[in-house]
């Protein structure tokens, strides 16, 4: 069934429901991993390259602990047990990428609710996400 799980998430409200939903899930299913992945689209600046010694991981690493704060602490006070993994680049191709690469079994991702003009603009991480997975894909909603 489900045993690997992927909580993609930016640290943002819509994010937050998703994380919900994945330690529901969690819950549910003994024996399950979950790995949430944090993918920042913003190269880190020079000075926050060179404080960290040039470690564009550890950059990216304390990036992404500030961003999802909520959602770790969320985990730890239910006592559902994750890795985190960071990246860079466009979040959905990362996700979707990252997600074959480690055979996730399912990818859970929190959705604006874009109207069906500005997600044709802008484009919804999402959407692409949902389109582009090997595996099932919970898009969580308002």
């Amino acid at each position: 069934m489900y045993k690997r799980l992927l909580l993609a998430t930016d640290g943002s409200a819509h994010a937050a429901r998703a994380a919900e939903a994945a330690i529901g899930l969690m819950k549910e299913l003994p024996g399950a991993e979950m790995t949430i992945i944090h993918v920042s689209d913003e190269a880190p600046s020079r000075s926050e390259l060179m404080q960290a010694g040039l470690d564009m991981k550890a950059v990216l690493e304390a990036d992404a602990h500030k961003a999802i704060e909520e959602t770790e602490r969320r985990f730890q006070q239910a006592e559902v047990p994750f890795t985190l993994k960071v990246a860079f680049g466009n979040p959905a191709d990362v996700i979707v990428e990252w997600s074959q690469k480690e055979h996730a079994d399912m990818i859970i991702i929190g959705s604006r609710g874009l109207n069906a003009v500005s997600e044709v603009i802008m484009g919804s991480v999402s959407r692409k996400v949902l389109h582009h997975a090997n595996c099932p894909v919970l898009v969580v909603k308002r």
